[in-house]
C-alpha cells in the first residue's frame, strides 16, 4: 500500500512540475507559490468534508500537531518558492535532476528528525536514483552563466526545504489523518505565502486569468499530498521521498518533448540508473 501511494504521488508530483513550468513564463514565481496552495485547499476540503460525514477521518487538533502544521507550512513556502523560481529561469530537466537530491538529504537527517532508521540497502538505493537523477542533468551552453546557476542554487535549496518537510510530514501523520495533515499544512502555507504578494500588482487579475491551469495544478498539489501522507503511515519518510523522486523520470521524458529540450541520449541512461535504484529501494 505504502509503495503504491508513493508512486502514485510521484505521478501527481510530475504532472504538477509541468503545469508549473508552463505557468512559469506567465506569472511571478512568489504568485505561482501562493496559488499552488490556495488552488489545492477546494480540493481538500471537498475530500476532508466527504472523510468525516462517512467516518473515515476526524478532526482532532493538539498543540504539538499546529506546531507541526506551522513548521511544515513554513518550509513548504520556501520548498516551493525556490522550486517556482528554479523553473522560471532554468530546464525542466535540470530543476528535476537536482530536485533528486532531497531523499539523500532526509535519509541523512531523517534518523535525529523522525527517528527512523536508515538501513544500509535503502541509502544505497537513494544514491543510485540521485546518481541517475544527474545523469538526466541536461548542459546547455546557450543557456549557462548567471541563470544558469541561479536555476541550480534556488533548486538545492528547494531540496533541502524539501527533504526537512517530509520530517514534518512523517511526524504529523502520528498526530492526525493523512488528509487532514495534508489540508492544515496547505492552509498555513497559503496564510503564509501571503505576504510575499505584496510586490506584485493585480493579484486578482492574474489569479482569475490562469483560474484554469491554476485549478488543474491544485488537483495535481492534492492528489500529491493526500498520497504522499498516506505513504508515510507505512513508510519511513527517506523511502517515500526517495519513491516520490522518481517522479522526476516523467517530468523529464514528457518535459523533454513538450519544451523541445535536446539530449534524449542522457536522458535514456538515467532512467535506467534510476529505476535500478528504485529496486534496490523497493526490494
Amino acid at each position: 500500500m505504502g509503495v503504491l501511494a508513493a508512486l502514485l504521488s510521484a505521478c501527481a508530483s510530475s504532472a504538477k512540475d509541468l503545469v508549473s513550468k508552463a505557468l512559469a513564463a506567465r506569472v511571478s514565481p512568489d504568485l505561482s507559490t501562493f496559488a499552488s496552495f490556495l488552488f489545492a485547499l477546494p480540493f481538500y476540503a471537498a475530500i476532508l468534508t466527504a472523510l468525516c460525514l462517512a467516518g473515515g477521518e476526524q478532526l482532532i487538533v493538539s498543540r504539538e500537531f499546529l506546531i507541526l502544521v506551522f513548521l511544515r507550512g513554513l518550509t513548504d513556502v520556501f520548498a516551493e518558492g525556490f522550486k517556482m523560481r528554479a523553473f522560471a529561469v532554468g530546464d525542466v530537466s535540470l530543476v528535476s535532476g537536482l530536485l533528486s537530491l532531497s531523499p539523500l538529504i532526509l535519509a541523512g537527517i531523517s534518523p535525529f528528525l523522525t527517528g527512523d532508521r536508515v538501513r544500509s540497502s535503502e541509502v544505497v538505493g537513494i544514491a543510485v536514483i540521485v546518481f541517475g537523477g544527474l545523469v538526466l542533468i541536461k548542459r546547455d551552453d546557450k543557456t549557462g552563466g548567471l541563470a544558469q546557476w541561479a536555476a541550480i542554487l534556488y533548486a538545492i535549496g528547494a531540496s533541502f526545504a524539501f527533504a526537512i518537510n517530509s520530517c514534518f510530514d512523517r511526524i504529523a501523520v502520528g498526530h492526525a489523518g493523512p488528509v487532514t495533515s495534508a489540508f492544515s499544512m496547505t492552509l498555513c502555507a497559503a496564510l503564509l505565502a501571503v505576504p510575499t504578494l505584496r510586490r506584485i500588482s493585480s493579484v486578482g487579475i492574474a489569479l482569475r486569468s490562469n483560474a484554469s491551469s491554476f485549478l488543474i495544478r491544485g488537483f495535481f498539489e492534492t492528489l500529491f499530498m493526500v498520497a504522499k501522507m498516506v505513504a508515510l503511515v507505512h513508510l519511513p519518510a527517506h523511502v517515500v521521498l526517495g519513491l516520490t523522486r522518481m517522479a522526476m523520470l516523467i517530468t523529464v521524458a514528457i518535459g523533454g518533448a513538450w519544451f523541445q529540450e535536446q539530449d534524449r541520449l542522457r536522458r535514456i541512461i538515467g532512467t535506467i540508473i534510476m529505476y535500478a535504484g528504485l529496486l534496490i529501494l523497493v526490494l
